[in-house]
């Protein structure tokens, strides 16, 4: 049996009872699809990443990354799966069908993610990053350049990556000094990118860059950045591979993680020969980016979930089958199995408490992105965009923080083992950690969220989230069994729009200290999420009980659920508390003093 483990359950019971995900084929984009035929896609994702990707990940790890003359040699099983993922539609099964895709639902990238990423996190960056580049072309650029590169990286005969960061410039985009000189039809592209994930390997005969580089003229800062699209290999109109294009992979960075990922420093046009196309407007690349950079922060937060998933499992497993020292209330004779030991109890249900819920807050936003997509104009569009707005950074932040802690509990389940390569856990330790670094550190997502996203459109984002939380828990604070636990959240949010509408006004008037409490807030909006969540799919699984049908697995849903808020939200209440202290210690320590 593999690394990769999954409840299939609690998929589904998410996908099925708590959303209703096929309800988005009432959708005018899908109303040739049913739920039938999206269920068929989540079985044979499951399938694929536990049967196909899986095994990848030993191997990765083995192989690691092999740099010779300027080109990474990746292993062979690598371009063999990313040719099948291409061939079987997996990197564009949300796509539309006009350029090759599927035309299922945006929701399905995020579950086969969810699934591809658990089984093998540096493989399926690869395929990922191609769909995303292919996305931001197919959105944003000449119907000329769509017809040569979106069907080729959709079928994975080409690669895509995004080429943002600079030695000099890094979550600062602003400070970019990769110019681009107009010549003709196209830009001669000068200057230096460095952590590009995938940005070369043999996986395929071509890589294409989505670059942010600076037309030569261009106003300084955000305002004059535009996006180019960057072939390693020159193509002529018709897609066929004609030259090179001074695209040069300089190094490979040794990381503490993800080592069958190529993170390559490229240099664009060192000898005055790297051409350029332009991809949508001229000094707007960095709003096109941002497609392709909200869906990489909400992929982030998947791959944090979904690492902590497969721990936590892994952890599940080894808990009962590992016997060592003896029950302390004398219940059963002998040593017993260590899951019998309520520490080891109290991992276990606190991982399998946020898991859940970040999977569900994961889901739920991904459900929302297709209302927000894809319903006609008008105010329920709104709705779900602004929703979708202010839940991005929370996911992306949530998840990767929290994944890295649920996999380090894992580990501590495990015991020494843990520790060893005997078990994945510490490879899921070193992997998930890269996701709070990744696209805007999650302490730039938190002045995001307390900042711009409680102010762009009158505060709308802010105003709905919070709404939408409030009028779960009107409705349901009266249930007979988890009426207490709905009213001791709903006291939560209310004091969590406190604080935020307070640090939200003191953004302006006190910018420094309130810089040092965005974190700490954010991480609150995190845990009334997971808390709402995993009320929702307890209030689910106590209706089945209360029609006689209870098992195990909807007791389960109950107590993940009363356990998390009991545990967690007296914690969330003082930390609120902090956010407002008017003490200045971090503003005003002495650099000499740290």
């Amino acid at each position: 049996m593999g690394h990769f483990k999954v409840n299939k359950n609690d998929i589904f019971f998410i996908l099925k009872r708590q959303l209703n995900y096929g309800s988005l084929c009432s959708l005018e984009r899908y109303r040739d699809l049913n739920e039938k035929m999206l269920d068929m896609v989540v079985d044979e994702a499951l399938n694929l990443a536990q049967g196909f990707v899986d095994p990848l990940q030993e191997i990765g790890e083995k192989w690691g990354v092999k740099f010779e003359g300027g080109k990474v040699i990746c292993p062979h099983e690598f371009r063999t799966a990313f040719k099948h993922f291409g061939r079987d539609g997996w990197i564009a099964t949300s796509r539309d069908t006009e350029y090759g895709g599927q035309g299922f639902p945006h929701m399905m990238r995020i579950i086969i993610n969810d699934f591809m990423y658990g089984a093998c996190q540096t493989f399926n960056m690869a395929p990922s990053l191609t769909h995303g580049a292919a996305h931001l072309i197919e959105s944003f650029a000449s119907e000329e350049l769509k017809r040569c590169y979106v069907p080729k990286m959709f079928e994975g005969v080409w690669s895509g990556t995004m080429c943002l960061t600079e030695p000099d410039a890094g979550s600062n985009l602003g400070g970019i000094q990769t110019i681009a000189y107009r010549e003709g039809d196209h830009f001669k592209i000068k200057g230096s990118k460095t952590l590009i994930s995938w940005g070369e390997h043999d996986l395929t005969e071509n890589i294409i860059h989505l670059l942010l580089a600076r037309i030569d003229g261009a106003p300084e800062g955000v305002r004059g950045i535009s996006l180019f699209i960057v072939p390693k290999f020159r193509v002529n109109p018709d897609g066929l591979i004609v030259d090179q294009n001074d695209v040069i992979c300089e190094r490979v960075e040794e990381k503490l993680g993800l080592h069958a990922s190529p993170t390559c420093e490229l240099n664009f046009g060192s000898h005055d020969g790297c051409i350029g196309y332009l991809c949508g407007e001229a000094n707007k690349g960095l709003a096109h980016m941002f497609q392709m950079m909200n869906a990489a922060r909400i992929n982030s937060g998947v791959s944090g979930m979904t690492l902590a998933s497969t721990a936590y499992q892994n952890a599940l497993v080894y808990a009962r089958m590992r016997v060592q020292g003896r029950d302390i209330a004398g219940r059963k004779e002998g040593s017993v199995p260590i899951i019998d030991h309520p520490d080891v109890r109290r991992m276990l249900l606190w991982m399998k408490a946020v898991v859940e819920g970040m999977r569900s807050m994961i889901y739920t936003g991904a459900y929302w992105s297709d209302f927000a997509l894809e319903l006609p104009d008008g105010e329920e569009k709104l709705h779900y965009q602004n929703l979708i707005d202010f839940i991005t950074p929370i996911i992306k932040a949530c998840c990767s923080d929290t994944g890295f802690r649920v996999c380090e509990t894992a580990l501590q389940c495990f015991g020494g083992y843990g520790y060893t390569r005997e078990y994945p856990l510490e490879q899921y330790l070193r992997d998930v950690k890269i996701m709070s670094l990744y696209e805007g550190t999650n302490g730039i997502q938190s002045m995001d969220l307390l900042g711009r996203k409680m102010r762009i459109n009158d505060g709308a984002p802010f105003k709905e989230f919070i709404t939408e939380i409030e009028g779960f828990c009107k409705k349901n604070m009266d249930h007979p069994t988890l009426g207490k636990d709905v009213q001791t959240l709903s006291v939560v949010v209310k004091r969590l729009a406190e604080v935020a509408i307070e640090m939200s006004n003191t953004s302006k008037s006190d910018p420094l200290q309130w810089a040092s409490y965005t974190h700490p807030a954010l991480l609150c909006f995190g845990d009334v999420t997971l808390a709402w969540r995993l009320l929702d799919m307890a209030l689910i699984a106590q209706g089945t009980i209360d029609e006689g049908k209870g098992t195990d697995f909807y007791v389960g849903k109950l107590k993940q659920a009363t356990y998390f808020i009991g545990v967690t939200l007296p914690l969330t209440m003082a930390r609120l508390d902090t956010c407002l202290r008017k003490e200045r210690e971090i503003v005003e320590m002495p650099e000499d003093a740290f």
